[in-house]
Parts: C-alpha cells; sequence; structure tokens
C-alpha cells in the first residue's frame, strides 16, 4: 500500500478499517445490482473516507469540500467498473487522487495576473467617466456582498497591491488556496456587477 493510500485511511484500528472496507465495498456491489438504499448508504460511508483523503492533502476546508463532490460524481459515473472482488479503498483511492491532481493542475495555472482584479479593472474601463465615484460607490457595496474570506483576499490583492504569497502570510492561507479564494470571489462579483447593469438596463 503507497503512504497516499494509507493516508486515506490511517486514522482507523486496522480491524475498523477492514470491517468498513468490507461494509463499503457490499454496499456498492449490491447498488451495481440496482439496490438504491444500498447506493445510498454506501454514498453516506465514502464521503468521510473521501475527506480524510483530501483534508490530508488540503488545508482550505471549502475547497476539500468541492472536490470531494467532484468525486462522488466520478465514482457515480465510474460505479459500473468496480470488481466486487477486489478492494474498494484502493478503487476509491484511485479516483480521489485523479480529482485532487486535475484541481491542483487547474489552479496552479491561475496567474497572478488573474486574481490581482483583472475582471475589477475591466469593470472600471467600462464607466462613466464623469460619474467615478458612483462608479467605485456600486464595486464597494458589490465587494460588501462576498463572503468574508473572499472580501479579504480582493482587498488585500487590489487595494493594497499584495503579492498573492504577502496576501497568504495575512490571511494564513497557502498561495494556492489564496488564489482559489480570489478567483471565486471575482467570479462572484463579475455577476453581482452583471446583475446591477442587467437591472439598470431592464
Amino acid at each position: 500500500m503507497d503512504t497516499s493510500e494509507e493516508s486515506l485511511v490511517e486514522s482507523a484500528p486496522l480491524d475498523a478499517r477492514e470491517e468498513a472496507e468490507r461494509r463499503l465495498s457490499g454496499l456498492l456491489a449490491r447498488s451495481q445490482q440496482g439496490d438504491g438504499e444500498a447506493y445510498r448508504l454506501f454514498l453516506e460511508g465514502v464521503l468521510p473516507v473521501v475527506r480524510r483523503f483530501l483534508g490530508s492533502k488540503i488545508r482550505d476546508a471549502d475547497w476539500v469540500e468541492d472536490i470531494s463532490q467532484e468525486v462522488l460524481v466520478s465514482i457515480h459515473r465510474a460505479r459500473a467498473s468496480y470488481d466486487p472482488e477486489r478492494p474498494v479503498f484502493p478503487w476509491i483511492h484511485a479516483i480521489a487522487h485523479r480529482r485532487f491532481v486535475d484541481h491542483m493542475r487547474k489552479w496552479s495555472r491561475v496567474s497572478e495576473k488573474e486574481v490581482q482584479g483583472e475582471t475589477i479593472l475591466e469593470f472600471q474601463a467600462k464607466e462613466d467617466k464623469e460619474h467615478p465615484y458612483l462608479i467605485q460607490e456600486i464595486l464597494e457595496r458589490a465587494i460588501e456582498k462576498l463572503p468574508p474570506k473572499q472580501k479579504r483576499a480582493v482587498r488585500l490583492l487590489k487595494y493594497d497591491g499584495l503579492s498573492v504569497r504577502e496576501a497568504a502570510a495575512k490571511m494564513e492561507m497557502t498561495e494556492t488556496a489564496v488564489k482559489v479564494t480570489a478567483h471565486r470571489a471575482y467570479k462572484a462579483l463579475r455577476k453581482i456587477l452583471e446583475q446591477q447593469e442587467d437591472y439598470e438596463n431592464g
């Protein structure tokens, strides 16, 4: 068993781990035969296993939850491929690991330019030259609607002009987590500002 696989189950005593694996394997096998209740119980049982694995690699709880949900989708799509004669934990681990790697690759491509206010600058470029303060007020109101963590990331990166590394130190987060938080914040801001524009034009 490799170290990644061990991290899936290391928190459980061996007997408990084996019992949990047998139970999940049996539930998944029954679900392959069309047992909906068995599948529901399997998903309930497998979610903590997936969260534990991802939590050993990622400190950001929101990111753990996001990837966990994608893992469940992948498990649903791949469940017919599971061989009931083989242990279920390595099968779950392989799917969870692939989704984890996919996300790491995706977010490693988020450039510092993207997280330092590209969306906001794009919006400001459209502003009415005669009403700059009104535009700033609209932007401030939009930022205030963000969750606290996203709001702080925007203010540190956009208004305080900090680098991702500096913002990460201030927020006590990893640089990757700051990028993720800022990316979500800018997506949310774009939606808020577009809704505001639609309302004014409607």
